[in-house]
């Protein structure tokens, strides 16, 4: 495998990752338009619009991406070893990356949840005495889901070793 080939199957989950997160976004605001008005329609079509462009040129034209940032060049090598890589290695990583997008996929949510519920037991009035501050409700469901999310993406960055140890039956020397 050549850095570029590495480079190319990263970009392409990158664009995957991408195409997924903002399906999970745009599609509820679509599909309930009762209420909303011009602009949010509008900024709704152009964000999707450069976000499907994006996309496309980080699945389909991933040579240019790779040219325009020169992420092929300055590499002592220009071949990968995988000797060492196993079934133990790739699930390793597989765990690693799922916690991490665990974490950062909930992040946002879980401080904004924080945030908000922080400035309601703050205020003395809670949050009414504030002129022109249009505060959500509070769900305290996708607040809690996101902060067990965010826990289960700790564990498995921590305890990765074991988590490997439950799913592969590693060969013993005892027996």
């Amino acid at each position: 495998m050549t850095i570029t080939d590495l480079f190319r199957v990263v970009i392409k989950i990158i664009g995957i990752y991408s195409l997924s997160k903002a399906m999970n976004r745009l599609l509820p605001r679509f599909s309930v338009l009762n209420g909303a008005n011009t602009f949010t329609l509008i900024f709704d079509v152009i964000y999707m619009s450069l976000l499907a462009l994006i996309v496309f040129v980080f699945l389909f034209q991933t040579n240019r991406v790779i040219k325009f940032f020169r992420i092929d060049r300055g590499f002592d090598s220009k071949v990968i070893n995988l000797k060492n890589l196993n079934e133990e290695g790739l699930f390793k990583i597989g765990i690693l990356l799922i916690g991490l997008l665990l974490i950062t996929d909930n992040s946002a949510s879980f401080l904004t949840f924080c945030y908000l519920e922080l400035k309601k037991q703050i205020s003395v009035g809670g949050l009414d005495l504030v002129p022109g501050a249009i505060i959500p409700y509070i769900h305290y469901d996708t607040w809690a889901i996101s902060g067990i999310n965010i826990l289960i993406g700790v564990l498995m960055l921590t305890f990765n070793t074991r988590i490997l140890q439950v799913f592969i039956k590693t060969n013993n020397k005892d027996g």
